[in-house]
């Protein structure tokens, strides 16, 4: 790979604190900055250029899953030692390459200020907890915080399955194994049995979707382990709804039944800008499995979350509405910031509508 060319790319990435660059033919290098794309000040990139990028950086079972799949992830360490997720996708037989910064600490739950409900459902010793968000959200950095919380438990046997790996986890007082879909396991799913198999008593899944793997998850929560899966929403109510809708309709009355009796709890969050320095902040809203809301669940009146969770704040449950109102309080998000946030979802409490898919 020319790394003359990719480097200052990766450089003006890292200087503007982008979150991922973009290299796709006939366009200049771009950076998501802040949500936003930025166009650098620099040529076209060419079909050739792109080619040169990704000759090296691709093995034989890479481009397997390239013709495959339409794209593949591998790692990238550039010449800082700093690691990057690069992506290669290919449409209309023209290639386009995604690089994505990896951190290189395990955050906290204290240094991404969560709630403190956050890390309560950390503390369970059995059950499904849900974390979800849509893309950029932050849920998957919420994610890897919990498994730092989870590792300092010296009586836990945690095993992650992640799309690919972001975090890496040092080792804690917990026994530990991440597992990397098409690395270290061919499925989640896969995944899932495995773990149940080696005694883990947590796992945690970068992304539940599809019914095979909602099977999985729900058998393992059953036979007494704590699952924490993410979950492509943005709500409570639209996770929930979304996890039912991936069901046949006849099997939906059964999952709503079993989901009840197991549940945890679900985080869903969204990322604002923060007020007196760079970066964003989440604001998340929280369901607790309380009776009430296993009643609701149980029947499938999701829609009866939201009130539940307004009027339960006493036992840590939290409508992205009040999140928004701490947040200013604290004078964390800049109150034009969280009044444009709700004027562009009708000012409603709770779950936002337009976060999930329809019946």
């Amino acid at each position: 790979m020319d790394n003359t060319l990719l480097e200052p790319f990766l450089s003006a990435m890292q200087r503007i604190g982008a979150s991922s660059m973009h290299l796709v033919p006939g366009r200049p290098p771009s950076l998501r900055v802040q949500r936003r794309v930025v166009e650098l000040d620099e040529s076209l990139v060419t079909v050739e250029q792109i080619e040169e990028f990704v000759q090296d950086l691709l093995f034989s079972d890479h481009r397997e899953l390239l013709v495959e799949r339409g794209q593949v992830e591998v790692l990238y360490m550039g010449r800082d030692g700093r690691r990057y997720r690069a992506c290669v996708a290919e449409c209309a037989g023209q290639r386009s390459l995604t690089m994505r910064p990896l951190p290189s600490a395990v955050p906290t739950l204290e240094e991404l200020e969560l709630p403190g409900q956050v890390a309560a459902l950390a503390r369970h010793g059995s059950g499904l907890v849900l974390c979800a968000g849509f893309f950029g959200a932050g849920k998957s950095t919420t994610l890897a915080a919990l498994v730092n919380e989870l590792n300092q438990d010296a009586g836990r046997h945690i095993v992650t399955i992640e799309d690919s790996i972001e975090f890496i986890h040092e080792s804690g007082f917990a026994l530990l194994h991440q597992q990397e879909i098409g690395t270290h396991v061919n499925s989640a799913v896969e995944g899932i049995r495995q773990a149940v198999a080696l005694g883990a008593d947590t796992i945690v899944l970068s992304e539940l979707q599809g019914s095979d793997m909602i099977e999985a998850v729900l058998s393992a929560v059953e036979s007494g382990c704590q699952v924490f899966c993410g979950v492509e929403s943005g709500s409570v109510v639209g996770a929930l709804n979304d996890l039912v809708l991936s069901v046949p309709r006849e099997s939906r009355s059964r999952l709503c039944a079993r989901i009840s009796r197991i549940l945890c709890g679900v985080t869903a969050q969204f990322l604002l800008p923060r007020s007196h320095r760079a970066g964003r902040v989440a604001v998340v809203e929280v369901l607790v499995a309380s009776p009430a809301v296993r009643v609701a669940i149980r029947d499938g009146r999701f829609q009866e979350l939201p009130d539940i969770m307004h009027r339960c704040g006493g036992v840590g449950m939290q409508t992205a509405q009040a999140a928004l109102h701490a947040l200013e309080l604290a004078h964390l998000v800049n109150p034009g910031d969280v009044q444009l946030y709700l004027s562009a979802n009708d000012g409603k409490s709770g779950s936002f509508a337009g976060d999930s898919k329809t019946s």
